[in-house]
């Protein structure tokens, strides 16, 4: 048994080694407190002089628990916390046994009481340990992102958008933060981060005025000046009080023209608060910004939505794009999506087009825009605006 208790006990410890941290301390959890009710119920037997002691080991279990339901709350490491201390309290009252116990020898009690002393010592030492050095390396990539704001560290890129002619239309701005160390790294690796701490709003903000910026000075060349450029918003920045008359206070500083300016936003604002998102959506419109409905048909959204919100354009995600010439049924889910949107009078945008066959598929559905590396991937400003050269007229 000890051996067993030893095992999980080390693969739950190189869970958390290779940074799975969150499955390495449930696992954990988990054993601290499924080994000690099995001791108690099968093998630790108490006597006058020596009480059950296997239950000792479920505060500390709970304790492991608690810490890792403060980094990352849920409903199962909450479930066995209660578990635990229930256990406890049952055991500690008690000397309950089942008829089928098998009492140990004293000197295989005593020794396995040892072994698992250490072992279940050294699993909560390390998982505090590890819990510490991430919330130091949380701690000082918040430090990073704020001195990147402060220090203009972000960019944004470029990835082109063409019609069905393959003609450019636009491009999608990408962040990335060009950090002093790491080089270039992408969003997937710090706005997690940067949505935990509230910096969301701040670093939308910088994106906004970056694509009015730019916006501003499309707008004076005749290859760029017809050209469209969609941003993405976070729900933290859209659901932010003032975030409409910001966007319009932008547009009149740098006066570029608002139906240029694309604002994508996810299925989960609208979800957030549907009332509140749909008036802020009404009143960009009416301002002749645009209003694209990125992923959809990938959150929970209902297609009411699309009847409810004043938007111009719906993205279809790139994990329906091979999966459509893949499978019948996604392929006619795809071409229904498309269907829906064209009747609705909305542009429909698929992202993630990497091969011709792929082109020509969703071209044939009636999909109107595209944008994948097929035409390029996202670049810096300056390679976007060279290669607009060899898009067709």
């Amino acid at each position: 048994m000890d051996i067993i208790f030893t095992l999980i006990s080390i693969f739950s410890l190189f869970l958390i080694y290779i940074n799975r941290i969150s499955a390495g301390i449930l696992l954990s959890q988990v054993v601290l407190l499924v080994f000690p009710v099995i001791f108690c119920l099968f093998f630790d037997v108490a006597t006058s002089d020596r009480p059950q002691v296997a239950q000792l080991f479920l505060p500390a279990g709970a304790i492991l628990g608690y810490l890792n339901y403060r980094r990352n709350p849920s409903f199962l490491r909450a479930t066995l916390i209660l578990l635990s201390i229930g256990c406890f309290i049952f055991f500690s009252g008690s000397s309950f046994n089942l008829e089928s116990t098998i009492p140990l020898p004293e000197d295989i009690r005593d020794h396995g009481g040892w072994i698992a002393t250490c072992v279940a010592t050294l699993m909560i030492c390390i998982s505090i340990y590890t819990m510490q050095l991430e919330i130091q390396t949380e701690s000082t990539m918040v430090q990073d992102l704020r001195l990147a704001l402060a220090k203009q560290q972000f960019e944004l890129f470029y990835q082109p958008q063409v019609n069905a002619s393959e003609t450019l239309i636009g491009a999608e701005a990408l962040l990335r933060w060009h950090h002093p160390v790491s080089e270039y790294i992408p969003t997937k690796d710090f706005i997690p981060s940067a949505q935990s701490f509230g910096l969301m709003p701040e670093i939308g903000e910088w994106v906004l005025a970056q694509a009015c910026k730019v916006l501003h000075d499309w707008s004076k060349k005749a290859e760029t000046k017809d050209l469209t450029l969609s941003i993405n918003i976070s729900p933290d920045h859209f659901m932010q009080p003032n975030f409409e008359q910001t966007v319009i206070g932008l547009i009149q500083k740098y006066e570029v023209n608002p139906s240029r300016l694309i604002l994508e936003i996810t299925e989960n604002i609208a979800l957030t608060n549907c009332v509140s998102m749909i008036e802020k959506m009404q009143f960009l419109s009416k301002q002749g910004v645009q209003l694209s409905l990125d992923d959809f048909g990938t959150g929970y959204s209902s297609l009411s939505y699309l009847q409810k919100m004043p938007i111009s354009q719906i993205k279809i995600d790139r994990s329906f794009v091979q999966a459509a010439l893949d499978d019948k049924r996604s392929n006619k889910l795809v071409t229904g999506i498309i269907k829906i949107g064209l009747d609705l009078n909305l542009r429909v945008l698929v992202e993630g087009i990497e091969t011709h066959e792929q082109f020509s598929t969703f071209k044939s559905n009636g999909c109107t825009e595209f944008q994948g590396y097929l035409w390029g991937c996202p670049m810096p400003l300056n390679d976007f605006l060279e290669q607009i050269a060899h898009f067709k007229k």
